[in-house]
C-alpha cells in the first residue's frame, strides 16, 4: 500500500484472463493461511470481476480498483485485516502480494500498518484498493525430473518451466538452483543457475553422491519456487559389475547384464595393482574403485575409473600409521571418507577422503562397549549410520554416523531368531532394509532392526545354489548379487526374492576367471 506509486513496466489489463480476486482476512490475533483459499483461512470478504462490488480496470490510470466498505458485516474496528491480490490464469496463479490495514476506533480512520500512515475513509466508510498488475510478472514455476530416481554415482536432468501469469513461458528470466540431500547424500548441480530458454525452461544436472537417499532439488525464479525429489539409489542398475578374486589377487570387471559363462571385460591384476588378496570393495560417484587387500602387506588400493590390466593405484593406504590389521569390509560415506572393518584389530578405522600413504585414521571405532567382535563387512545407509557384521558374535552392530573411540552401538541384531551365523557381507537397499550373506543363506532383516530380531526373508535351499557366500550387493532395482566364494559362482535374485528361490542369473564357467571371489560391488 503506497500513496503514490510509481508505474514503470506496459499495465496489463487482460481482466479476463487474469480473473483478479482481492481477500481480505482477520489477523488481529495471528497471519492468516491461504486467506479465502481451499482449505485457507475464512476470509471476511472476497472482491471478484463478478462480486458486487465489482473489480474493475480504471483506464485513465491504468490500473485494477474495487471499494471497499469497512463498515461492511464482519469488520470491526480496533481489528487488522490482511488486504490479498491474487491473479493469473490457471496453473499460473498466485498471491501477488498484499497489504495491513488497521480499522481504528476513530470513526471514518485506518492505518497502514507498514508504514503507520492514517487514511482517511471515503463518506466514513469506504476505502478504495487499487492495484495495478503489469506483463512480463511471473506467475509460476514447476520442477521435473527426468527420472523420479538415479542411482548412486548416476545423474538425472532436472528441468525447471517458468510461466506469466498468463500461462505463457517466460523467455530469458534468471532460475536459480539449490540442492537440499538427506543426511550423509551428496548431491551437487550443474549448473547453479542460468536463465530460460525460448520454450521458457533452464536445466540442471545432478549428480548423486555414493550414499542412497533423497535429494530435493528446488528452482526459484523472482521470488517463486518449486521443487521435485529424485530419489538416490543404493547400487547401481546398468553399471559394470566388480568383483574380487582372492585366490589370484584381481579385480574382474563383468558387463552389466552378464550371466552364464561371461568373460569379464577388464581384469586388474599383476605386480604393479598392489593387490595382495580381495575381500571388500567399493566405489564412489566418480567411478574410482577402493579395495581392501587382506593379504600382506594390509592396504587399502585405489583404481582410476575404467582402470585394467596391470594399472598402478591412484591412491595406497598402507603402513604402520594406518592401523589396519586384515582390512575386510570397506564403505564410503556421501563425503568420500573411508571405512574399513579390521578383522584381526576387531574395529573400525575412518581415513579421509583422499587419504593417501601410512596415513592415520582420523576416527577409529573400537573397544569393549562397541562389540566389534571379528568384524567383515560393513555399509552406511543414508543417515551416515555404520553397520557391521560380526563373526565372532554372530551380530550386526549399528552405529551411529560420526561414531568414534569406545562407541556403543545404537543398535544390536543377534539372538536366536536372527539366523546369524558367522555372517560376512552386508547391504542395504534404499529403504534401509538390511541384507546379509551367512553362510549358504541370505539373510533380510527390515530397516530399523534390532534385537532378536527376525528375518522378514531368508534366502536358501538347494535351488539357490548358495554356498559360502561372502560379498552381497544389490543393483538400482534391487536386485541381489552374491559370490559364492567355494563355488566360483555369482549368483543373482531378483528383487523381493525369498525362500528356495532358483537365482534369475547366474555368472559361472572357466571364461569367468573367478577363483575364490570375494567382494562385489557396483
Amino acid at each position: 500500500m503506497v500513496a503514490q506509486p510509481a508505474f514503470s513496466g506496459t499495465f496489463d489489463g487482460d481482466i479476463t484472463t487474469l480473473n483478479p480476486q482481492i481477500a481480505i482476512c482477520d489477523i488481529t490475533n495471528g497471519p492468516d493461511n491461504n486467506c479465502g483459499g481451499v482449505a485457507g483461512t475464512s476470509a471476511v470478504i472476497v472482491y471478484t470481476t463478478t462480486s458486487t462490488p465489482a473489480i474493475t480496470v480504471d483506464l485513465t490510470t491504468p490500473q485494477y480498483q474495487v471499494n471497499w466498505d469497512t463498515r461492511a458485516a464482519g469488520f470491526v474496528a480496533g481489528n487488522t485485516y490482511r488486504v490479498h491480490v491474487t491473479a493469473g490464469a490457471s496453473g499460473a496463479r498466485r498471491d501477488l502480494g498484499f497489504a495491513d490495514v488497521l480499522l481504528t476506533t476513530t470513526p471514518g480512520q485506518a492505518k497502514d500498518v507498514t508504514t503507520g500512515d492514517l487514511i482517511v475513509a471515503k463518506d466514513g466508510r469506504i476505502l478504495p484498493i487499487r492495484f495495478r498488475i503489469e506483463a512480463g510478472i511471473l506467475g509460476g514455476v514447476s520442477v521435473s525430473a527426468a527420472d523420479p530416481s538415479v542411482a548412486t554415482g548416476g545423474t538425472d536432468l532436472l528441468t525447471a518451466t517458468v510461466q506469466d501469469l498468463h500461462g505463457a513461458p517466460l523467455v530469458g528470466v534468471t532460475v536459480t538452483w539449490t540442492v537440499t540431500a538427506a543426511p550423509g547424500v551428496v548431491a551437487s548441480l550443474a549448473p547453479t543457475s542460468g536463465p530460460t530458454n525460448g520454450s521458457g525452461q533452464a536445466t540442471t544436472l545432478l549428480t548423486a553422491g555414493t550414499t542412497p537417499g533423497t535429494a530435493a532439488v528446488a528452482a526459484t525464479s523472482a521470488g517463486v519456487s518449486a521443487a521435485a525429489t529424485v530419489t538416490v539409489t543404493g547400487g547401481v542398475a546398468g553399471q559394470s559389475l566388480y568383483v574380487g578374486s582372492n585366490t589370484i589377487a584381481s579385480i574382474l570387471v563383468y558387463a552389466p547384464g552378464a550371466s552364464g559363462n561371461a568373460a569379464p571385460t577388464a581384469t586388474i591384476a599383476g605386480d604393479n595393482t598392489g593387490l595382495t588378496g580381495t575381500f571388500g570393495m567399493a566405489r564412489d560417484g566418480a567411478g574410482n574403485l577402493y579395495v581392501a587387500n587382506a593379504g600382506t602387506p594390509y592396504s587399502i588400493t585405489v583404481y582410476a575409473a575404467g582402470a585394467s590390466g596391470n594399472a598402478t593405484p591412484t591412491a595406497m593406504i598402507a603402513g604402520g600409521n594406518t592401523g589396519l590389521n586384515f582390512p575386510a569390509g570397506i564403505a564410503l560415506d556421501g563425503a568420500g571418507n573411508i571405512y574399513v572393518t579390521n578383522f584381526s584389530g576387531n574395529n573400525i578405522t575412518v581415513y579421509a577422503a583422499g587419504a593417501n600413504g601410512n596415513t592415520t585414521p582420523t576416527a577409529t571405532i573400537a573397544g569393549d562397549n562397541t562389540g566389534l567382535n571379528f568384524p567383515l563387512g560393513i555399509a552406511q545407509d543414508g543417515a551416515g549410520n555404520i553397520y557391521v557384521t560380526n563373526a565372532g558374535t554372530n551380530s550386526i552392530t549399528v552405529y551411529a554416523a560420526g561414531a568414534s573411540g569406545n562407541a556403543t552401538p545404537t543398535a544390536t541384531i543377534a539372538g536366536g531368531n536372527t539366523g546369524l551365523n558367522q555372517p560376512f557381507g552386508i547391504a542395504l537397499d534404499a529403504a534401509g532394509n538390511i541384507y546379509v550373506t551367512t553362510g549358504n543363506r541370505i539373510l533380510v532383516y527390515a530397516a530399523g532392526a534390532s534385537g532378536n530380531a527376525t528375518p522378514t526373508a531368508t534366502i536358501a535351499g538347494d535351488n539357490t545354489g548358495l554356498i559360502s557366500m561372502v560379498g552381497i550387493a544389490l543393483d538400482g532395482v534391487g536386485n541381489i548379487y552374491v559370490t559364492n566364494n567355494a563355488s566360483n559362482i555369482i549368483t543373482v535374485f531378483a528383487a523381493g526374492a525369498s525362500g528356495n528361490a532358483t537365482p534369475m542369473a547366474t555368472i559361472a564357467g572357466g571364461n569367468t576367471g573367478l577363483s575364490g571371489p570375494t567382494g562385489i560391488t557396483f
